[in-house]
């Protein structure tokens, strides 16, 4: 299933990918989703190309009833976001892989962080994948209100972090 999102952040590009970039920052986020943030690794400087990889863990009563039968009392995602070095324009592209222990279940992403003025437009397109037998479009149904919603928590919650800054 595939699914396609965008918000803005008021915020030039550079301090946003920053902000994506911060482990104290995407704590806050997990946090604030329900989630735990059990590992975060970042590979390179922000000001080329790099990579994050987090693990988070979620209970699983905030799942879709659907999926909720598949797994045990928590969920984990681990997620790979790999930054490009900026454009000439000062654009990034990050492509991110996101896996589900002990379930069929993955999700791909292509997110384009596009410099608007002094603001930072985010456009998010990503599939979801369940290989799950008689149940699989289901649960993959069910994930995609929870990519705009996940892309709009990091927005609002990027814009109030750099606020504070």
């Amino acid at each position: 299933m595939a699914v396609t999102a965008s918000t803005t952040v008021p915020a030039p590009v550079e301090q946003v990918v920053a902000t994506f970039a911060d482990e104290a920052f995407v704590r806050h986020v997990a946090g604030k989703a329900g989630a735990t943030l059990e590992s975060f690794e970042r590979s390179g400087e922000t000001t080329g190309a790099f990579t994050v990889t987090t693990v988070r863990a979620m209970p699983a009563d905030r799942l879709p009833d659907v999926a909720q039968r598949f797994v045990g009392p928590a969920l984990h995602l681990t997620q790979t976001d790999a930054y490009e070095a900026p454009a000439a324009d000062g654009s990034r592209v990050v492509r991110s892989d996101i896996k589900v222990a002990s379930l069929p279940v993955s999700g791909s992403a292509h997110q384009t962080l596009r410099p608007q003025g002094e603001q930072t437009e985010v456009h998010v397109d990503c599939t979801v994948e369940a290989n799950i037998p008689f149940v699989g479009k289901q649960v993959a149904s069910a994930a995609e209100p929870y990519v705009s919603k996940a892309l709009s928590l990091q927005s609002r919650e990027a814009e109030a972090w750099l606020a504070s800054r």
